[in-house]
């Protein structure tokens, strides 16, 4: 690659993190649910199915002592539920209840709203926003 092209990658990186990482809707999604954005960010997995502690602890990047501790607040506040596994009676199950999938979702409609900038822009413009990205994802799929 060359400098040129060195730069307005780290450029394009830096604006992708600035618009995904940002604090402000972040905050905005932990005032409407009622929670840190990190028991969020646990929370919206386990709604998407239920898992072992160990694998959802790898997915969410904590140690499991951590996990553990994030865990019994929110199974405390009735959002989420350890399980029997269906067919390892020696594995427990992290499940979201009702109340935690609607608090999952709630945050997961806030965080999927696109920003006013990226809204504004022409359809053509989009997909191949789109395409873009999905190519850069597609490398990176291959590289691991």
């Amino acid at each position: 690659m060359t400098k040129a092209g060195d730069r307005a990658a780290r450029e394009a990186w830096r604006a992708m993190g600035d618009l995904v990482l940002d604090n402000g809707r972040r905050r905005e999604v932990s005032d409407q649910v009622g929670l840190s954005f990190g028991k969020t960010r646990v929370l919206r997995r386990i709604a998407k199915r239920p898992m072992r502690m160990r694998e959802l602890a790898v997915l969410v990047g904590m140690d499991p002592p951590n996990l553990t501790t994030l865990i019994d607040d929110l199974e405390r506040s009735g959002l989420v539920e350890r399980r029997a596994h269906p067919t390892d009676r020696r594995v427990k199950l992290v499940v979201a209840t009702a109340q935690g999938a609607a608090l999952a979702h709630q945050a997961e409609e806030i965080l999927n709203r696109p920003p006013a900038g990226l809204a504004e822009l022409p359809a053509h413009e989009l997909e191949e926003l789109a395409r873009i990205l999905a190519r850069v994802r597609g490398a990176q799929e291959r590289d691991h």
